[in-house]
């Protein structure tokens, strides 16, 4: 059983955490801005799944990214955000929704492309492998 699903919304990197040194304590929090967009995620995925799936997974993922007015001819993204960013702020925004934890996650196939139409989303495919012999259906 494969699950597909778009997240509608200008796709955010995952930043590294900041840290904070207030009277005499130190703390560490991620951006708010990557905590929305996880949420995101988490809010959109949980409308196509019941349950987490347990065991390993295979994710197919496609950033559109808004194309900046000086970028015309490329129809692939060459600049930042990095592509294993977007992919960890979008993995750990599917925790305990679509799997139990993003470790689960053995096959990875992304794609970062500017928008041909439509607006910025991502667009999944999210594939249970426990059953499978081999990749080759996936």
């Amino acid at each position: 059983m494969r699950v597909s699903f778009t997240v509608i919304g200008d796709p955010v990197p995952k930043a590294r955490p900041r840290t904070v040194r207030k009277g005499g304590r130190t703390w560490s929090y991620t951006p708010k801005k990557v905590t929305k967009w996880e949420d995101a995620v988490r809010e959109e995925a949980g409308k196509f799944f019941d349950e987490p799936f347990n065991g390993p997974v295979a994710l197919i993922l496609t950033f559109f990214l808004k194309r900046p007015k000086s970028r015309r001819k490329e129809n692939y993204v060459v600049t930042t955000p990095d592509l294993d960013n977007l992919e960890k702020a979008f993995l750990d925004g599917l925790n305990e929704v679509a799997y139990m934890d993003d470790k689960q996650v053995v096959v990875k196939n992304a794609v970062k492309r500017y928008i041909v139409s439509g607006e910025p989303r991502v667009e999944v495919t999210v594939v249970p492998l426990r059953n499978q012999l081999s990749l080759d259906s996936f």
